[in-house]
């Protein structure tokens, strides 16, 4: 395809006009008439300004085998899903440099920036992160990347007392009936929609736990809206609905979720100065947070399968959870493991919040626990 092709071909999926596009170039209308019937080409000086209308990089504009560019865009994201986030993020700065225009880099670099640790860089990683969504939610055509770049800008000016700009975002997404999910299982057939309708099942238990979670610790007007009794009346729904869901108690990463309620059954407890019940959960939310970081032990960062079928490490079979509903291993080829290690580890985490002055009355005994 020659370059004028491609300029038609882009300024047709921008809705625009060869007059708009010739406005923005400061030339006639006849010129950018002239490249698209291939009269003639741009000038090289013209490329970079044509880049930044279209939203593409040089290679897409020159007409480079875009297969190339993807395969090669595939594999600096698999090679980067191995590292930590902060390890990454070199990752998709080189892999930036050499596809500007690729919207999926730019939003794996903005998810990379959001790691733990250099409270020094926090600010200046944060102010980032919104350029590079910001860049994402206007540029692609990906509805996908463009909803995730809309989510994370949400949640980040929420976060900032922002709530205007994050009501604009939010009221300029489209109020769908269906989503992708929804068709895909509308549409699959056989295995394929036991499959699908197995991952929904999953999925929506662990919304449904993380919930239960979040809504124990929310507030209204500074002050919080449930008491400590109603808190754990409701978190201790959490290890309970694990028991039934894991019939084989194989939680794996999983633990993490119930390790935090425990930890934040035993704040609620310590509020109220029960001593037993607070050591209670304190014993528990160690003994699952253990579980968790085990779980990670002699694994990478990123994808694992259930077979070698894409080319990636296979889940050794100890990692694979083995209860019915959770179990990814029902002979299914694309079915994929990410594994995302935390800085921090899930001890670490459970130590720092029970190290709290509320746990202070019982600190002879938690000293106990942890030896």
């Amino acid at each position: 395809m020659s370059i004028g092709s491609i300029i038609k071909k882009l300024r047709h999926e921008h809705d625009m006009t060869q007059e708009q596009l010739a406005e923005m170039l400061n030339l006639t209308s006849a010129a950018v008439s002239g490249w698209e019937c291939d009269r003639n080409s741009p000038d090289i000086s013209q490329i970079p300004l044509l880049c930044r209308i279209f939203g593409v990089s040089a290679d897409v504009l020159l007409g480079i085998d875009l297969s190339v560019r993807e395969e090669k865009i595939d594999k600096i994201i698999i090679e980067a899903s191995k590292c930590s986030k902060k390890e990454s993020v070199n990752a998709y700065r080189l892999g930036l440099a050499e596809f500007p225009s690729s919207y999926q880099l730019m939003s794996n670099l903005a998810d990379a920036l959001d790691y733990d640790g250099e409270q020094e860089t926090l600010n200046s990683r944060l102010k980032e992160r919104i350029a590079l969504y910001e860049r994402v939610r206007e540029g692609t055509k990906d509805a996908y990347l463009k909803n995730c770049a809309e989510g994370h800008l949400c949640r980040i000016y929420l976060h900032q007392g922002k709530r205007e700009e994050a009501l604009k975002i939010a009221e300029s997404v489209p109020n769908l009936m269906f989503s992708k999910d929804d068709f895909d299982l509308m549409l699959a057939q056989g295995k394929e929609k036991i499959y699908n309708l197995h991952y929904n099942i999953q999925k929506s238990f662990g919304y449904l736990c993380d919930s239960i979670y979040l809504i124990t610790t929310l507030a209204v007007d500074g002050k919080q809206f449930f008491t400590h009794e109603q808190a754990i009346t409701m978190l201790e729904k959490i290890p309970k609905m694990y028991e039934i869901f894991y019939e084989n108690q194989d939680y794996l990463s999983k633990a993490i979720t119930v390790s935090l309620a425990y930890t934040h059954m035993a704040n609620h407890f310590a509020a109220l100065n029960d001593a037993d019940n607070a050591i209670r959960c304190i014993k528990s939310a160690l003994e699952n947070a253990q579980k968790a970081d085990s779980y990670y032990d002699g694994l990478d960062n990123g994808a694992y399968g259930i077979n070698d079928a894409w080319g990636f490490p296979e889940m050794p079979r100890e990692k694979r959870h083995t209860s019915i509903l959770a179990n990814p291993d029902f002979d299914y080829p694309t079915t994929t493991i990410w594994i995302v290690k935390d800085a921090e580890s899930m001890v670490q985490r459970c130590m720092k919040d029970i190290s709290h002055s509320r746990f202070d009355f019982i600190r002879n005994e938690i000293e106990e626990i942890i030896k």
